[in-house]
């Protein structure tokens, strides 16, 4: 079989003489990546385990099973199992072989789990009394280019107080510009004053690809096969460490005392461990007077049995004030958990941390003293109850229910995804296994609880395993790629006067144009960022209906008239108008128009989401468009679509993503129009004008500048996407002539066609705005346009007058002429008719 990228069906057959047809065998396929022991897994939840069934058709047993996409070549090994031997398939006639793919030059083998492929640590001033919050941690690329990276977690930790930051990351959280096979993800946590200076450490990673094989990373010393997620900075050991400096606060010198636990309350004191509801709460204060407990820490209480087998329960912090903090936490007790002689559970509880750096915990003879430090445990419920489910595939089939109190008469009751309830009859293995048979094909998770002696069980959640697919979509014919250059804009000379501003503004950089300082920019660095509040979104409203972002800046240096003290102010409407489609002759064969019904959430102070679902007319597939504004307080690098942009105080960013789009013909691309417009309530004479043109400064960008009087609104539209996780050149341009838009001396108005090519998955655009004041007033511009001399107009009159009368001449002639011509057409046909009569007579 052929496994590149493609997880694999397939079926072992066999006869076994003298066995019942309802016997369960098994095969266990084990895998390289799985040789470790970090953590608390079992041997088996690292192995996968596929079980038979009875195939009656064809009079033989059957296990279904996969073999795992870019799994390594060669003979597929696995263990066939039944309850008294096991055998390796080494051993039978027959192998199965995973080969190299013919269609792949490079073969897709992945046993190596995702790794850091780079790594920026975030670091921070001291904290001290003034400056008492940071944020710090790392930002890293994680690469898995075959499988993709899915999920997985990091554990940080003080080396001095051993407070434990533990950041769980899927590929959900990858950042703008990356995908599953490359991207950045960020790890950070928040320190407050009063702290302590220490290092604070990564001690453990572990990291998954899509196909569930990972890679790990531990402080402890455990040896392990398992490929270590830091593989690119193995010669450096301090890769995954930072210092943090923290000034000394008051109580640093008096406080050398652990925190003290007040109370300690569990909500039961006698769980019954074989019912339904086998769940617990603790709930818990402890005190520190000196240095107040450290923020962000959570206790975990530890429940462990007579056999030493232990559980945790991870607290939350409900409240915490300078002294005090209250922490909760709930667990579900696994069936039978603790029932052993004498039947309890012991409790105990660590993971205080106060702002001094002293930790502590309390076992349970020292919680015995002064609170409760045990649950007693029954076993003797009668209601049923599934613990577990077997394998089952989206074929659907037989579905194997593990638990107990199950009896002959046991019915399942399955509620599927679309609503509809299968009522199926068990087959009874015994009080504790049943089997039902036929369950429909389905790939989406579904619900199931069983009915035994007429009383109902626990409902549990089936997620069927897809046992066929392609790991990166369905394989389709594909063609050799065009690959297109990464857009660079085109040599441009230094502009202005002086050249670029002068030496404050800018320099002049040859074949390039005007590179400016911070803060001035434009084309030849004589325009300057406004620093201005955030926008008001939808006027003001955080029940935004549309991202049509409205920008105040007010003139705080001049008033409106001389009579009349109202303050000048400048509106900047930023809109997104509609999407087209259009065909290879230029032709519109579809507009989706926006209108203000689209759903917002508003996620911190400064990031704003906007969210749509649109259905083509023609067809019944849905699109999503999603478009994130974020709003710049402070400068910040950003980096999209592998280009590093520089985002300036007070700079508004769009990110628009467009999901699958159903498209007319692959030859076809789209079109998002955007409005840009500015107007002011001067009543001063004043002018407005415009520019649109490449950029200079190096971001290969598009710019849109609209300027009334001595303000502007600058758009920066990148010349790049990211189109099907692949970055891809963009095309904006200027649509003004087609969509009339508004035009005065006191306003401005602007259309933009980000031009998107044809597409399968997803497109994202990364536009911004900001807002400037120029050096040069609007009506520099139009003087220059319309605002002539005298003597130019006197010129223009008399050339007027010339004109028309050449004109006038022209016509007249022309006129002539073809009255002449056709005299001259008549006196040649009377000449050419007396020649033919001639002719005709000679003859």
């Amino acid at each position: 079989i052929d496994v590149t990228n493609h997880r694999h069906y397939n079926v072992l057959y066999f006869n076994f003489n003298g066995v019942p047809r309802d016997y369960i065998f098994s095969i266990i396929v084990g895998d390289c990546s799985y040789n470790s022991n970090l953590g608390n897994e079992s041997p088996l939840e690292k192995l996968q385990i596929f079980h038979s069934t009875y195939n009656y058709t064809i009079q033989m047993f059957q296990i279904e099973f996969f073999v795992d996409a870019n799994t390594q070549v060669g003979d597929w090994p696995f263990s066939f199992m039944t309850e008294s031997y096991s055998l390796h398939s080494n051993v039978l006639d027959t192998q199965l072989r995973v080969k190299k793919s013919s269609k792949h030059i490079k073969l897709n083998m992945d046993l190596h789990g995702p790794v850091f492929k780079e790594i920026k640590k975030i670091t921070s001033n001291e904290i001290n009394n003034t400056n008492k919050f940071a944020e710090i941690g790392w930002t890293m690329a994680i690469e898995d280019p075959i499988n993709g990276f899915r999920d997985g977690f990091v554990v940080i930790k003080g080396e001095i107080d051993q407070s434990i930051y533990n950041i769980s990351v899927s590929f959900n959280n990858v950042k703008n510009g990356g995908n599953k096979f490359l991207g950045e993800y960020d790890f950070k946590f928040n320190l407050t004053y009063p702290c302590i200076s220490q290092q604070y450490i990564i001690n453990d990673v572990v990291l998954f690809d899509n196909v569930n094989r990972k890679s790990v990373f531990t402080i402890l010393p455990i040896y392990s096969a398992i490929p270590n997620p830091f593989l690119y900075f193995l010669n450096d050991s301090n890769i995954n460490k930072i210092q943090v400096q923290c000034s000394n606060h008051p109580s640093a010198s008096t406080d050398t005392t652990a925190p003290v636990l007040k109370s300690f309350i569990p909500s039961k004191t006698t769980i019954d461990v074989s019912a339904l509801d086998r769940s617990v709460t603790f709930t818990f204060v402890a005190e520190d007077l000196e240095s107040g407990l450290k923020a962000n820490q959570y206790p975990i209480v530890y429940l462990t049995d007579t056999t030493s087998r232990s559980i945790e329960c991870k607290s939350s912090i409900i409240e915490i004030t300078e002294t005090n903090a209250t922490y909760s936490c709930t667990i579900q007790l696994p069936v039978g958990f603790g029932y052993s002689y004498p039947n309890i559970i012991l409790l105990s509880v660590y993971g205080f941390v106060n702002n001094n750096g002293i930790f502590g915990g309390f076992s349970s003879n020292t919680l015995s003293l002064n609170h409760t430090s045990s649950i007693t445990v029954t076993f003797s419920s009668d209601q049923p109850l599934i613990i577990q489910h077997q394998l089952i595939t989206e074929r659907g089939g037989n579905l194997i229910l593990n638990g107990r109190k199950f009896s002959i008469d046991s019915e399942a009751y399955i509620t599927f995804k679309d609503g509809s309830v299968s009522k199926i009859k068990t087959d009874f293995i015994s009080s504790t296994t049943v089997k039902i048979p036929n369950v429909k094909a389905t790939k989406d998770p579904y619900q199931i609880y069983i009915k035994s002696s007429n009383i109902n069980s626990n409902t549990i959640t089936v997620t069927p395993i897809v046992y066929d697919y392609y790991l990166h979509g369905d394989p389709e014919p594909t063609f050799p790629p065009t690959v297109t250059p990464v857009p660079t804009n085109k040599p441009q000379q230094c502009k202005g006067n002086p050249t670029c501003g002068g030496p404050t503004n800018g320099k002049c950089i040859a074949n390039q144009g005007c590179v400016c300082y911070s803060p001035w920019v434009g084309i030849d660095c004589q325009s300057q960022i406004v620093i201005i509040d955030p926008p008001i979104f939808n006027n003001g409203s955080n029940n935004s209906t549309s991202p049509s972002i409205d920008i105040v800046v007010p003139d705080k240096n001049n008033t409106n008239g001389n009579n009349n003290t109202t303050p000048i102010t400048y509106h900047s409407l930023i809109s997104i108008v509609s999407l087209r489609e259009i065909n290879i002759q230029n032709e519109v064969v579809n507009t989706i128009t926006f209108k203000d019904d689209w759903l917002s959430k508003q996620i911190d102070d400064s990031t704003l989401i906007f969210y749509k679902e649109f259905t083509k007319s023609t067809t019944d597939a849905t699109t999503n468009i999603t478009v994130t504004l974020k709003w710049f307080k402070n400068q910040t690098t950003i980096s999209f679509a592998q280009e590093q942009l520089l985002m300036n105080p007070s700079t508004l960013k769009y990110t628009i993503e467009i999901s699958n789009y159903p498209f007319e013909n692959s030859l076809n691309h789209l079109e998002l129009i955007m409005s840009a417009s500015m107007q002011s309530n001067t009543t001063d004479d004043i002018c407005s004008a415009k520019e649109f043109g490449e950029t200079t400064n190096g971001d290969n960008s598009n710019y849109l500048k609209i300027q009334v009087d001595n303000y502007s609104l600058y758009g920066r539209f990148i010349r790049r996407g990211i189109i099907d996780s692949t970055i891809r050149t963009i095309s904006n341009i200027l649509l003004d002539k087609d969509m009339n838009p508004i035009t005065s001396s006191k306003s401005l108005q602007s259309y933009i066609g980000i031009q998107i090519p044809y597409y399968k998955e997803s497109a994202i655009i990364d536009p911004d705005f900001s807002i400037l004041i120029d050096s040069n007033k609007a009506s520099s511009i139009c003087s220059n346009q319309s605002k002539l001399s005298g003597a130019k107009l006197a010129g223009i009159i008399i050339g007027c007058v010339a004109f028309i009368a050449v004109i006038s001449i022209s016509i007249i002639y022309h006129i002539l002429k073809k009255r002449n011509a056709k005299k001259f057409e008549k006196n040649i046909g009377q000449k050419m008719k007396q020649m033919n009569d001639a002719n005709k007579d000679n003859l």
